[in-house]
């Protein structure tokens, strides 16, 4: 499952609507300030909505709780008379992904509901949110959110300004994945009468309808049913719960068919929302400037998503391997691509062996059991409470002292260690090392660029699925090494996408050879075939409806066959020449 496809309206700089299409590895190139960290912090603004209905945040917290200063600084011009619109494609390839569909063996085709499950049969879905402003609520809110299966508009849930009225204000009912053969062969016998389908007759069945209509795309037939808003209980205004199976104000005589109707519209527009959560809870996003570890620091044994944004995390992940002895295949994959990337320092695991000498027992709960074997019997404890002599509700009780041990070795068994023995301790941990030097060296010691580039690589061999996200990978590193970062990102990992913020024409042109030399047949060993369609160069430039985005056309022979905007990377000429 991958994220295909992003589409901003009116987000920060982003004014017009613009799309831009992701590959395996995306990289956005254009000019300081232009917007292109905003494409992330869509992406995870777009998280923290359905994840906690969080509209209007004060943080991002995937952005290491970087503060944005909520839907004002949002929202493009900071005008709250505006909508931001966030449109996300997702391609599922054989993904199956979350689904409502339960009770399939006991509703069937005779009564005219899909036995399938409408999302997990579909290869492709899209969601689009509109954020506003309510002035009642003085918060912003999920205006309208529509969901697409297989490129086609499925459904429209909206929500008002006060967010207590969420309805689904239109449904296909005509969609693929909501008919059954039934309906086709209704549909014929019952020519003239308006039939749509048996699930449009249930669900409108006595109650007041209108005629509604929408269009799929702007090149897309426009589709008309008369239709009932059907009232369901809602999160964030017009998002229904997610996780959850849709509650909805729908009821039908039979109890089977009501819980029949909420599965197939949940997996309609809860599970699409499911899946696009879990990808985005699976993504990792490194920030533009990322920690240089020093001696002091402690390794995070439970390190979270929004760690990755300062790099912390990928310290913790590699020190949580090495206590979990799955060190040698993690640091082998690592090391792999240090020696690749020329950098001249590789990762060594290492045990820290300590040595204690027991000196015997000098704790009190031994000396207690030492009074114990020198008292024997004669225990006894005073239960008044006071001291004084000739106390009239002094109570003496004998104590077992057997019992008393009992109690004592269960606090702090006593250790079998003889003083004067000698106690090893050893600790598994992992360290850097100085290939020309062959010592081991801390991260503050070396170039600042290893330490920059260290959670990229870590997040290039640990990802499973979801995005990795960074900004200007290439900082503080030599040429002939963000020449390498073009393999890294393009050969490490094929499970997740790459969507990288970079200035680096280095980078890009390894991408180019590996086309080129895919397509001839003479790629080095151990590199895989990389096509065009593998990778997505979008450039981000300023223009006058806010920030304009165009992607840059490669042919199978690594060449460009569309000329970048402005002049980019024409320096290298201009300089030359």
């Amino acid at each position: 499952m991958r994220i295909t496809e992003i589409s901003l309206t009116n987000f920060r700089s982003f004014q017009s609507t613009q799309t831009l299409p992701l590959a395996p590895v995306t990289l956005m190139f254009g000019p300081n300030s232009v917007g292109k960290s905003s494409v992330l912090m869509a992406l995870f603004y777009l998280q923290q909505i359905l994840a906690k209905g969080h509209c209007d945040p004060q943080r991002i917290d995937v952005l290491g709780e970087k503060h944005i200063g909520g839907f004002a600084s949002l929202v493009n011009g900071g005008d709250l008379n505006k909508r931001i619109v966030i449109k996300l494609h997702v391609g599922k390839a054989d993904s199956i992904g979350s689904g409502y569909n339960q009770l399939y063996e006991l509703i069937n085709e005779d009564f005219g509901l899909t036995v399938d499950s409408p999302t997990a049969d579909t290869a492709r879905f899209a969601v689009e949110l509109h954020i506003a402003w309510s002035k009642s609520a003085e918060t912003a809110y999920v205006a309208c959110y529509k969901v697409w299966l297989d490129d086609t508009l499925i459904a429209e849930l909206t929500s008002d300004a006060g967010m207590k009225q969420p309805v689904l204000a239109w449904l296909n009912y005509q969609h693929p994945a909501l008919l059954t053969v039934g309906d086709a062969t209704e549909a014929a016998e019952r020519e003239g009468d308006g039939f749509v389908s048996t699930l449009h007759e249930l669900l409108n069945a006595h109650r007041p309808t209108q005629l509604c209509s929408r269009r799929d795309s702007w090149h897309g037939p426009e589709m008309t049913f008369t239709h009932a808003e059907l009232g369901f209980k809602g999160f964030a205004g017009a998002l229904p719960v997610l996780g959850k199976r849709l509650e909805s104000t729908f009821t039908h005589d039979d109890p089977r068919i009501t819980t029949r109707l909420h599965e197939i519209l949940s997996d309609v527009l809860v599970a699409p929302l499911d899946n696009l959560l879990t990808l985005l809870n699976q993504s990792l996003c490194i920030g533009p400037l990322r920690m240089v570890p020093d001696s002091l620091r402690q390794p995070n044994p439970y390190p979270e998503q929004k760690d990755w944004y300062s790099g912390a995390a990928a310290w913790d992940v590699i020190s949580s391997h090495s206590r979990q002895h799955k060190a040698p295949a993690l640091l082998a994959e690592i090391n792999y691509w240090m020696r690749h990337l020329g950098l001249g320092y590789s990762l060594r695991a290492k045990s820290v062996v300590s040595k204690v000498v027991y000196t015997g027992s000098d704790d009190s709960m031994g000396d207690l059991r030492a009074m114990l074997d020198t008292l024997g019997d004669t225990i006894e404890i005073n239960l008044s409470g006071s001291d004084e002599d000739g106390n009239p509700s002094d109570q003496r009780v004998q104590i077992d002292p057997q019992k008393l041990k009992a109690i004592l070795q269960e606090l702090a068994p006593e250790s079998t260690a003889p003083k004067g023995a000698v106690i090893d301790q050893v600790l598994n941990q992992w360290g850097l090392w100085d290939e020309a030097r062959q010592c081991e060296v801390a991260f503050t010691e070396v170039g600042v660029g290893i330490s920059q580039l260290f959670p990229l690589m870590v997040a290039a061999v640990v990802a499973r699925q979801g995005l990795v996200t960074c900004e200007q990978p290439e900082l503080h590193v030599h040429p002939r090494i963000q020449v390498g970062i073009g393999d890294l990102l393009t050969q490490a990992n094929r499970q997740c996408s790459f969507l990288i913020e970079t200035h680096s024409e280095h980078l890009i042109l390894r991408i180019l050879r590996r086309i080129r030399e895919s397509t001839e047949d003479e790629l080095p060993d151990g590199i895989q075939p990389l096509a065009p369609e593998d990778v997505s160069i979008i450039y981000l430039d300023t223009a006058a409806g806010g920030v304009k985005a165009t992607r840059i056309e490669i042919d199978r022979y690594g060449e460009f066959t569309s000329r970048w905007p402005s002049g980019f990377f024409a320096e290298r000429g201009e300089e030359l020449f």
